[in-house]
């Protein structure tokens, strides 16, 4: 699959690409004098202040894996979030016009998912929109608008992507970074990737309303032994920053003399800030897998690290009480974790698929697999999880995480 945009930069040290355009907000108040053509009572189109919204989201606990913002009819808000946390990992609600007006919310609560609404006539409304979150319109059809609001998270908040496009060989042979928003961006990208292909690979369908594309094209290596690859996507003071790691096992493996042209292109949620590229120089890390399973007592998404034996003695009797917990040397290892929280499905599941040393940090890449549209899973609750070891190191760990979605 592929990648290309309106914003091409040679890949370097640092790279900020610019940003497309943004979307916009409504507006919405209740209040007791009424504007000209309003009723007492009704909504002010012109009053909702979408400002209060994003510092909400942007500060909210729990929101480092989904952070939406929609604006409904220039009145309303549905904020969408989840994250790492022990419990109330997930919660979406309506608001009216300000964050301190609560009409419905659902989430995760220590009793299970629940639905409460403090204004029963926003019910109906709100179960809708609960079960259309993932589209444009969230379920309400052309008689509405919604439009989705576009920030950065707060600093340091990696983002979740999803590789849309990841080639050993490409068409687009000189070193390039690029951030696409249209249509017209991307089919022109994509041709220029696939050029010379046959028959020419299907493109990939990105829902530009909702997401981005950021693509990395390394050029021409003159040996299958160099790589590139995203290895983080996080939120930094004023721009999204990307992190390219590139990784050369020529003094460690024997490989062909071919000339290679390796590219990645990923999709995250749209936002309206600068892309900065850096390049950082990544070794793998070899790591020995503690445990795997789709069946953890850890219902909640999290990442861990563990350097001793009593913080490991608790996590394993959470996470898998009865079973034999593995042998770790805490002296000279560590335990590297990331769990998932519930499935909805047999197919999702998630998996360290790298621990790399990269600059200053040790990387943990968790790849996360959830079913498509037309995939058929086995109903069942899965909670997946996957503990690794790896030597001790007193270098900070932090976690990306990157979705695969299956056709």
């Amino acid at each position: 699959m592929s990648m290309f945009g309106r914003v091409m930069t040679p890949l370097g040290a640092m790279i900020v690409g610019a940003t497309l355009a943004a979307c916009g907000g409504g507006s919405t108040m209740h209040d007791q004098q009424a504007s000209p053509g309003i009723a007492v009572g009704e909504p002010n189109p012109a009053a909702l202040a979408t400002a209060p919204f994003v510092e909400m989201a942007r500060t909210a606990a729990c929101a480092e894996t989904k952070n939406r913002l929609f604006v409904i009819d220039g009145k309303q808000v549905f904020w969408d979030h989840a994250g790492r946390c022990a419990d109330a990992s997930y919660e979406q609600v309506l608001f009216g016009n300000k964050p301190e007006t609560r009409l419905c919310s659902y989430g995760d609560t220590i009793a299970g998912p629940k639905t409460y609404c403090q204004d029963e006539s926003a019910r109906a409304l709100f179960e809708t929109i609960v079960k259309n979150a993932d589209q444009p319109d969230l379920g309400l059809g052309s008689g509405h608008k919604v439009e989705q609001l576009n920030f950065l998270p707060a600093a340091g908040t990696a983002v979740t992507f999803d590789t849309v496009a990841k080639d050993t060989f490409s068409g687009v042979t000189a070193p390039q970074t690029v951030v696409i928003k249209d249509q017209a961006a991307w089919d022109k990208l994509w041709a220029q990737h696939t050029a010379g292909r046959t028959p020419v690979p299907a493109q990939p369908k990105v829902d530009f309303t909702r997401k981005m594309l950021i693509g990395v094209f390394a050029g021409e290596y003159a040996s299958g032994c160099r790589s590139m690859v995203i290895g983080r996507v996080a939120a930094g003071a004023s721009k999204l920053e990307v992190e390219i790691d590139e990784r050369d096992v020529t003094t460690v493996a024997i490989c062909l003399p071919v000339v290679v042209q390796p590219m990645q292109v990923v999709a995250v949620d749209r936002m309206d800030a600068d892309v900065a590229f850096n390049k950082v120089a990544a070794s793998d890390i070899f790591f020995q897998t503690a445990d795997a399973t789709s069946l953890s007592g850890i219902h909640e998404e999290r990442t861990v690290v563990v350097k001793d034996e009593a913080a490991w003695t608790r996590l394993w009797d959470e996470h898998a009480p009865g079973r034999a917990r593995p042998a770790v040397d805490f002296a000279s290892q560590m335990v590297v974790g990331v769990f998932m929280g519930n499935g909805a499905s047999s197919c999702y599941s998630t998996a360290i698929d790298g621990i790399l040393r990269a600059g200053d940090k040790i990387l943990v890449r968790e790849l996360r697999s959830v079913p498509g549209p037309d995939i058929m899973c086995a109903m069942l609750v899965t909670t997946p999880a996957h503990l690794a070891v790896i030597p001790r190191s007193d270098l900070p760990v932090v976690f990306s995480s990157e979705v695969a979605t299956r056709h």
